[in-house]
Protein backbone atom coordinates (compact mmCIF):
# COMPACT_ATOMS: atom_id res chain seq x y z
CA UNK A 1 0.00 0.00 0.00
CA UNK A 2 1.28 3.48 -0.78
CA UNK A 3 0.05 7.06 -0.60
CA UNK A 4 0.00 7.64 -4.37
CA UNK A 5 -2.37 4.73 -5.00
CA UNK A 6 -4.70 6.00 -2.27
CA UNK A 7 -4.67 9.51 -3.75
CA UNK A 8 -5.42 8.14 -7.22
CA UNK A 9 -8.25 6.00 -5.88
CA UNK A 10 -9.90 8.99 -4.20
CA UNK A 11 -9.26 11.16 -7.25
CA UNK A 12 -11.14 8.57 -9.28
CA UNK A 13 -14.13 8.86 -6.91
CA UNK A 14 -13.68 5.42 -5.36
CA UNK A 15 -14.38 4.67 -1.72
CA UNK A 16 -11.34 4.20 0.51
CA UNK A 17 -11.14 1.24 2.85
CA UNK A 18 -10.61 1.53 6.58
CA UNK A 19 -7.09 0.17 6.10
CA UNK A 20 -6.23 2.77 3.46
CA UNK A 21 -7.47 5.60 5.66
CA UNK A 22 -5.56 4.23 8.65
CA UNK A 23 -2.41 3.94 6.52
CA UNK A 24 -2.75 7.54 5.39
CA UNK A 25 -3.37 8.94 8.87
CA UNK A 26 -0.46 6.95 10.30
CA UNK A 27 1.76 8.18 7.47
CA UNK A 28 0.77 11.76 8.20
CA UNK A 29 1.30 11.51 11.96
CA UNK A 30 4.63 9.68 11.60
CA UNK A 31 5.72 11.99 8.77
CA UNK A 32 6.34 9.13 6.34
CA UNK A 33 3.98 10.70 3.79
CA UNK A 34 5.19 14.06 2.46
CA UNK A 35 3.01 17.12 2.97
CA UNK A 36 2.51 17.61 -0.78
CA UNK A 37 0.91 14.15 -1.00
CA UNK A 38 -1.32 14.94 1.97
CA UNK A 39 -2.34 18.13 0.15
CA UNK A 40 -3.15 16.14 -2.98
CA UNK A 41 -5.27 13.71 -0.97
CA UNK A 42 -7.12 16.58 0.71
CA UNK A 43 -7.85 18.13 -2.68
CA UNK A 44 -9.21 14.80 -3.96
CA UNK A 45 -11.43 14.54 -0.88
CA UNK A 46 -12.62 18.12 -1.27
CA UNK A 47 -13.53 17.61 -4.92
CA UNK A 48 -15.06 14.14 -4.55
CA UNK A 49 -16.41 14.09 -0.98
CA UNK A 50 -16.24 11.18 1.43
CA UNK A 51 -18.91 8.63 2.21
CA UNK A 52 -20.31 8.44 5.72
CA UNK A 53 -18.25 5.29 6.29
CA UNK A 54 -15.05 6.98 5.11
CA UNK A 55 -15.76 9.95 7.39
CA UNK A 56 -16.31 7.64 10.35
CA UNK A 57 -13.12 5.71 9.58
CA UNK A 58 -11.14 8.94 9.23
CA UNK A 59 -12.45 10.22 12.55
CA UNK A 60 -11.58 6.95 14.29
CA UNK A 61 -8.13 6.84 12.69
CA UNK A 62 -7.42 10.40 13.84
CA UNK A 63 -8.67 9.65 17.37
CA UNK A 64 -6.43 6.57 17.58
CA UNK A 65 -3.35 8.15 16.04
CA UNK A 66 -2.06 9.40 19.37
Amino acid sequence: MNAVDIIIKKRDKKELTKEEINFFVQGLTHKTIPEYQVSSWLMAVLLNDMTDEETTNLTLAMANSG
